[in-house]
């Protein structure tokens, strides 16, 4: 699977295995000198067992790599292999939250920004909180199509407890994807809002330079007309009010195919 690139989520059994678990799920990735809140999402695979979990990937994963350190350090004691599978969910879940709340956090210092409307944020920087929210919405609703598969064909080795552990972790992985389609939904509201601000911002200044352009008009008018000198051009001597009937003409002309056009 590592070889066909299967990355898309999966959860199902394979009867011919002792009625094992295959899992394809997304995890973050864990890189050195990270930032806090990186949500640069990476492909785990991974096969459960009544006894064992085997877990691949192409590069460090974090909660994959915190449960191993958990259960180096003795901060964990599963029962069975389940246990880790439930244990992986959380840890994973307890990252998402935790993103999720940044990326919150952050969508309100924006909304406060724009209410006092005192500056404006960056698009580019609230285009990129839209598109990670639209990412990790896009990833993880998948895995709740797979688990809500998995419930209707569960191995055979699964108690009634783990069935009930699996129902929350649906119930809790359901309520991060809509926390995150509903960040979604802010930041294009931000968006929207941010145009409406930039748009008022642009008639304001518009409006500034028409009322200048009108109060200035009159004086450039009549310097234009006044400033023509015709006294000294041979044969234009007494031009001077065909030279204003042609004026008169041209902006009449200009009036009429405005007015035509329906520009005005």
């Amino acid at each position: 699977m590592i070889d066909e690139g299967v990355t898309r989520s999966r959860l199902e059994r394979i009867e011919k295995l002792d009625d094992c678990l295959l899992m394809v799920m997304n995890d973050f990735h864990q890189e050195f000198g990270d930032k806090e809140g990186d949500s640069n999402l990476g492909t785990l695979w991974a096969i459960l067992t009544p006894r064992l979990m085997i877990s691949l990937r192409n590069n460090p994963l974090r909660t994959t790599n915190q449960l191993r350190s958990d259960l180096r350090d003795g901060l964990l004691n599963p029962c069975s292999a389940i246990e880790l599978f439930h244990e992986l969910i959380d840890l994973r879940a307890e990252y998402l939250r935790i993103l999720l709340m940044r990326l919150s956090e952050t969508m309100d210092d924006l909304e406060e920004i724009l209410l006092k409307g005192k500056e404006l944020p960056e698009h580019e920087y609230l285009g990129r909180v839209r598109i990670q929210c639209s990412r990790l919405r896009r990833q993880f609703s998948p895995e709740l199509i797979a688990l809500n598969r998995l419930q209707k064909r569960l191995p055979y080795w699964l108690s009634d407890e783990d069935k009930y552990r699996l129902n929350d972790d649906l119930d809790l992985l359901s309520y991060l994807v809509q926390e995150a389609s509903n960040l979604y939904d802010r930041a294009k509201v931000l968006q929207d809002e941010q145009a409406v601000h930039v748009a008022e911002f642009n008639a304001r200044n518009l409006q500034v330079l028409s009322v200048m352009t009108v109060i200035f008009l009159q004086m450039t008018l009549i310097t234009g007309i006044m400033g023509m000198n015709m006294e000294d051009l041979p044969g234009i001597k007494e031009s001077f009010y065909i030279v204003m009937v042609l004026i008169a003409m041209a902006g009449a002309a200009v009036y009429l195919s405005l007015k035509m056009r329906k520009i005005i």
